[in-house]
């Protein structure tokens, strides 16, 4: 009997330790470098920080510079040649290492030049155009830039980014779009990272189980269902005026970046990618390639479609989900990342 308090003892000892341990880690070792103001988010500048985009998610180191933009621990600042990069949460590169991000590819591999990755979750062009401008008044200019574009940007558009201050600096429609820690998130953070890490590792064994089988089915998402999906069965999402305002932005910034890029004498690249779903289920009800395609008319920038390659991955490879996407996630995981990143340098760095 004495015996059996003394464990129980020492379980409780063990359990009160591990939540004042994960206390600490939570809210002095596990900083954020995220940023939130009033209807904006941003990186913090000069940050040393941990991230997770959401359950299920690995947790990954996040270091940002003196501008506040993501780096590697080896990068540096010291060329004359400057590439600017521009996208959302792909490009920020949500749930990896910098260095397995194609940013960071092109940094270790492509080594002539400095680049600034501008990215951040949900971004789209109408923050793509107020970082360039920003960045041209302040006389850093670029020699190129890559706009990776996703799906997501027409949603973005118009939902998302809908106001502008006194500086035309864009803000959110509302508030509630960012979305606040509650207290067991903020405060157990090691408890949830080890749940997190026994989810996605369960996940990543159950999809190359099940693809073998052939029983696998893609998660369907709002940002990219409208390709294969009428508007009216996203209409919690989109309206049909929402859907083509959101197109109509996307190309009107564009166009204008186009236009900086030809004053200012730098080569503008527009990147487009599938998402999984993208891949299986097509583009019956809404062609996105077509769409950048008539973007980049007339010279307004280089279209780099990377969604043939993505396809033959599919066709050639059983497990071509898990080998380039997050499980359950329209992101692209390390694979996707070195395709993407391949695709790009042959393009933009080769010649």
């Amino acid at each position: 009997m004495f015996t059996k308090k003394i464990i129980i003892i020492n379980i409780a000892f063990f359990f009160i330790f591990f939540f004042i341990l994960d206390i600490i880690y939570s809210n002095i070792i596990k900083k954020s470098c995220d940023n939130f103001e009033d209807y904006y988010y941003e990186l913090k500048k000069n940050c040393s920080g941990l991230n997770k985009l959401k359950s299920g998610f690995p947790t990954v180191t996040v270091l940002t510079d003196s501008y506040g933009l993501r780096i590697g621990s080896n990068t540096t600042r010291n060329k004359s040649k400057k590439v600017f990069i521009f996208g959302d949460s792909h490009t920020y590169g949500a749930g990896l290492e910098y260095y397995e991000t194609y940013t960071g590819i092109f940094e270790k591999e492509v080594s002539e030049y400095d680049y600034y990755n501008f990215a951040m979750g949900s971004y789209s062009p109408s923050l793509h155009l107020y970082n360039l401008e920003k960045y041209l008044k302040l006389g850093i200019m670029p020699e190129k830039i890559i706009l990776f574009l996703d799906f997501s940007d027409v949603l973005d558009e118009s939902r998302r980014w809908t106001k502008y201050d006194e500086n035309k600096k864009p803000k959110l429609e509302n508030k509630l779009i960012i979305k606040k820690e509650n207290i067991l998130k903020k405060n157990f953070k090691l408890t949830k990272s080890f749940i997190d890490y026994l989810n996605f590792n369960s996940r990543y064994l159950r999809q190359r189980i099940f693809s073998k089988k052939e029983i696998y089915k893609l998660t369907t998402t709002i940002q990219g269902g409208y390709t294969y999906r009428d508007i009216s069965e996203l209409s919690d999402y989109y309206t049909k005026e929402s859907f083509y305002y959101g197109l109509k932005k996307i190309k009107d910034r564009i166009n204008q970046i186009s236009f900086l890029s030809k004053k200012f004498n730098f080569e503008f690249y527009l990147v487009i990618y599938p998402f999984a779903e993208t891949l299986v289920y097509g583009q019956d009800k809404f062609n996105w390639e077509n769409f950048s395609k008539s973007i980049c008319e007339n010279e307004v920038c280089r279209l780099i479609n990377a969604f043939p390659i993505f396809q033959k991955e599919k066709i050639e490879n059983q497990n071509w989900h898990s080998d380039l996407y997050f499980i359950r996630d329209l992101h692209l995981n390390r694979g996707g990342n070195r395709l993407l990143a391949n695709i790009v340098k042959k393009e933009v760095f080769s010649k």
